[in-house]
């Protein structure tokens, strides 16, 4: 996932103290300060502080605080729910299409989906997802821009779970009508389950160990999420 991501539960109590480290090669760090108290007027108080360490961490991060209250045998429970997003850092080499996103083409063919979907996460994005007309067009755009003869290139789509059911890489599915290629997807030779996108910006399913190019996208869903 581009976007280092935690939710955290817990019941006042006289401190909490929760830190998280983010995964991959940034070294950034958020720890949650909890605290509660009795006001003047016998009102249970929560104060909740953010602090965040690190030379890479974005300076783009939201925190949402949701609260909730349970009764069991008598007793009264207030419960917090805090969900903190940070993205990693916005990566270079990035083209940004106005209305659609970020997007890079890596022209070197790497071996297989799986390698592919690593380089883009190791950059801050993933495997480029097109969910409408505008957003395979900005795939065959960035496409013929680069270098290199292939005619494919893999993207963030695949059914390895069920055949015939294409999924994003993230588990969602693909959209009510993505746009094929021709004929496909076809599974030829019973061997095609991965994702990847003609120059001309439609899809087609092929082989997961094949050595293509690939487009990243940098997400920004996030923050469209979290206003």
């Amino acid at each position: 996932m581009a976007a280092g991501v935690f939710a955290l539960f817990f019941c006042l109590s006289a401190l909490v103290h929760i830190q998280v480290t983010e995964s991959y090669q940034y070294n950034n760090v958020f720890t949650l300060y909890v605290s509660s108290r009795k006001n003047e007027t016998g009102h249970t108080v929560a104060e909740a502080s953010v602090k965040k360490e690190g030379n890479k961490v974005s300076d783009e991060w939201k925190l949402k605080v949701q609260r909730s209250l349970t009764e069991h045998e008598g007793i009264t429970q207030f419960h917090l729910r805090a969900l903190a997003i940070a993205p990693p850092k916005r990566p270079v080499g990035y083209t940004f299409f106005p209305g659609v996103g970020y997007y890079k083409f890596h022209s070197n063919n790497v071996h297989g989906f799986d390698e592919a979907i690593r380089i883009c996460a190791q950059e801050g994005g993933h495997l480029a997802i097109a969910n409408s007309p505008a957003e395979h067009q900005v795939l065959s755009t960035i496409f013929q821009a680069g270098k290199g003869g292939s005619t494919w290139a893999f993207v963030g789509f695949h059914d390895r779970i069920t055949e015939g059911h294409h999924v994003t890489i993230f588990g969602e599915p693909l959209g009510s009508n993505p746009l094929w290629h021709d004929r496909n997807p076809d599974n030829y030779g019973n061997n095609e389950n991965c994702g990847s996108v003609h120059r001309n910006g439609r899809y087609n399913d092929i082989n997961c160990n094949a050595h293509l190019p690939l487009i990243c996208e940098y997400d920004l869903s996030w923050a469209e999420n979290w206003k």
